[in-house]
C-alpha cells in the first residue's frame, strides 16, 4: 500500500509518538508503520505493512524512498510484538541500525524504532540503538 498523507499534527516527543502508534498494541499479527516529519516534526504521512503472525518486512529501500518523496527530514518506525513481549529481537536491532545508516546518507534522521506489545512500549533509541 503506498504512503498516506494525513492531517497535520506535531510529533514532539516519546508521548506523542506512543500515542500515534497506539492501535499497533491491538494487532493480532505483526504491523509496521512508519511516519515521515517534517524539520519541525510535524507528521507528512505514514506508511502501514501488515505481515504474519511473528514477522512483518519492510525494506529499507521502501521507507528511504517515501522519505524523499514526502521530503521528509526524520523518520519513526514501530511494529507491534503480538506475542506481548516488546523486546526488541536481535532482527529488531540489526534492521534499526541499517535502517538509521542508510537515512543518514540521505540526511534523513531516524528518531525512534518503537516496540509495541499491548500497552507496553519499547524505545531503541532509549536502549541506545539509535
Amino acid at each position: 500500500m503506498p504512503p498516506s498523507p494525513v492531517p497535520s499534527c506535531r510529533i514532539a516527543d516519546f508521548a506523542a509518538a506512543r500515542a500515534l502508534f497506539a492501535e499497533l498494541g491491538k494487532a493480532s499479527v505483526e504491523t509496521v508503520a512508519v511516519a515521515y516529519l517534517d524539520p519541525n516534526r510535524r507528521l507528512l504521512g505514514m506508511r502501514h505493512v501488515v505481515g504474519g503472525r511473528d514477522q512483518v518486512a519492510i525494506s529499507i529501500r521502501t521507507i528511504a524512498a517515501d522519505a524523499l518523496a514526502f521530503d521528509a527530514h526524520g523518520v519513526i518506525i514501530a511494529h507491534n510484538h503480538p506475542s506481548g513481549d516488546a523486546t526488541p529481537s536481535a532482527r529488531d536491532v540489526a534492521f534499526t541500525r541499517a535502517l538509521a545508516a542508510g537515512l543518514r546518507t540521505l540526511e534523513v534522521v531516524l528518531l525512534d524504532h518503537l516496540v509495541i506489545a499491548g500497552e507496553r512500549v519499547t524505545s531503541l533509541r532509549a536502549m541506545g540503538v539509535v
